[in-house]
């Protein structure tokens, strides 16, 4: 487990991940920082919705050393209830999100929680090819997000009974990759084989263009091949 510490207001403020995720945590503590200068965020009440998840902070003392461990909802469990210590997924979705955006070049996420709903095709779960498509909120908590299938021969024939509506959380696993287009504007279109990415439309039809799965293996690569070096030159 990777700690990342700060010191807001002069307390201790620490956080978990199972990965390195220096970006995501950077951004979240300095978020937490910001908000101490406006408002009182040391108190059992205090929550925090960040992007796509949402952080709360729980006081621990160590002997007489006291310090606040940011926590998250327990999103593979029971986010509605449950909190975590390990903010490994609410920092891996917050990375998707922003790759996502930056690399279409959104400039206004719209910002979905992981308690708002989609509405999914029940057909589509266990699918292979499959589509995310965003359209206007209907009521307060809609994503607006659809979850299909893609090449639906029924498409506008299903009976309501052939629906789910699920807190987006739930797409952790039936398809943790469509959580990284959430953020994404009303109109968008993206399309999934199994659980890669193979397109991405905005409202106008345009192509736009995403991070692939041969982008991730190169950066992948050559991460490896940097550390590999390093502990080279480190052995001289």
């Amino acid at each position: 487990m990777i700690t990342f510490e700060t010191e807001i207001n002069n307390k201790k403020v620490k956080l978990y991940s199972n990965a390195p995720l220096q970006n995501a945590a950077t951004a979240l503590l300095r978020t937490l920082n910001r908000l101490s200068q406006e408002t009182n965020i040391f108190t059992p009440n205090f929550a925090l919705n960040f992007g796509w998840a949402r952080y709360y902070l729980s006081k621990r003392q160590d002997k007489n050393f006291v310090y606040y461990v940011v926590q998250t909802a327990d999103y593979r469990n029971d986010p509605m209830k449950l909190r975590t210590d390990n903010c490994t997924d609410a920092l891996i979705v917050q990375n998707m999100q922003v790759d996502t955006n930056t690399k279409a070049n959104v400039s206004e996420p719209e910002p979905t929680l992981y308690s708002d709903t989609i509405m999914v095709l029940k057909e589509a779960i266990n699918a292979d090819d499959v589509y995310m498509n965003r359209s206007q909120k209907t009521i307060k908590g809609d994503s607006g997000w659809y979850f299909g299938l893609l090449n639906d021969e029924k498409e506008g024939q299903h009976e309501p009974e052939d629906f789910l509506t699920l807190p987006t959380y739930e797409l952790m696993k039936i398809r943790g990759e469509a959580l990284r287009v959430l953020q994404m504007p009303v109109g968008t279109l993206a399309n999934f084989h199994k659980n890669t990415m193979t397109a991405l439309v905005d409202k106008d039809d345009n192509l736009l263009p995403f991070t692939t799965e041969d982008d991730r293996k190169r950066a992948i690569a050559q991460r490896e091949a940097a550390r590999a070096a390093q502990q080279a030159d480190s052995k001289e």
